[in-house]
């Protein structure tokens, strides 16, 4: 698998992370109702920490993980992450986000990750992508039922955070659900320009 390439949305870019995205990911990672839903992080942010995952998720072969920034384009703003942990041997991926909360409901994270979505089934030809949040995750809940994804269990106390075990939903996307969404939203852009 050669190096993930960037993926262009209409109001996104999503690209490789950089050493010199440290700064504005502490700033984001750091905000409390972000950090409160982060697996490997806790409030507040520790930048040194932050910087060290950075420089290893840079380092990491493709073929283990992929972690882009999402830049929106009208600002060239770093606002948020979206990573794919690979699991070839069995053809899946874990999907993993994170927003900057001054960007939250625009639709952004939605956008992200469906064109996301797309990289896996249609260029990496995976099987199926795997995605887990907290329970009390009301947004990320909301993402992954709009992208399509199925819910499939709970793992009860399956995260241990802020000195407590946490409840997480468990999703998954086949490449069946995928087709399944791609033609709902084809079948929604067809309906919205002729009602236009």
């Amino acid at each position: 698998m050669s190096r993930h390439r960037i993926i262009e949305t209409p109001r996104l870019q999503l690209r490789p992370l950089e050493l010199s995205d440290g700064d504005r990911i502490v700033e984001f990672m750091g905000q409390r109702h972000v950090t409160d839903f982060l697996l490997f992080f806790s409030y507040p942010i520790n930048p040194d920490q932050v910087h060290v995952w950075l420089k290893n998720v840079i380092e990491a072969k493709p073929e283990q993980c992929a972690y882009w920034g999402i830049v929106e384009k009208s600002q060239s703003m770093l606002i948020g992450i979206i990573s794919l942990t690979m699991d070839t041997y069995h053809h899946k991926t874990e999907m993993g986000y994170w927003l900057d909360s001054d960007y939250w409901n625009n639709g952004y994270m939605t956008e992200a990750a469906w064109h996301a979505i797309e990289y896996v089934f249609s260029e990496l030809k995976l099987h199926r992508i795997d995605l887990t949040h907290m329970v009390a995750n009301g947004r990320s809940q909301r993402v992954a039922q709009k992208l399509g994804f199925q819910l499939e269990g709970c793992w009860r106390e399956g995260h241990f955070k802020n000195g407590s075990y946490k409840d997480v939903k468990i999703y998954g996307m086949l490449e069946v659900d995928f087709l399944r969404a791609r033609r709902l939203r084809e079948q929604e852009k067809n309906q919205a320009s002729q009602s236009a």
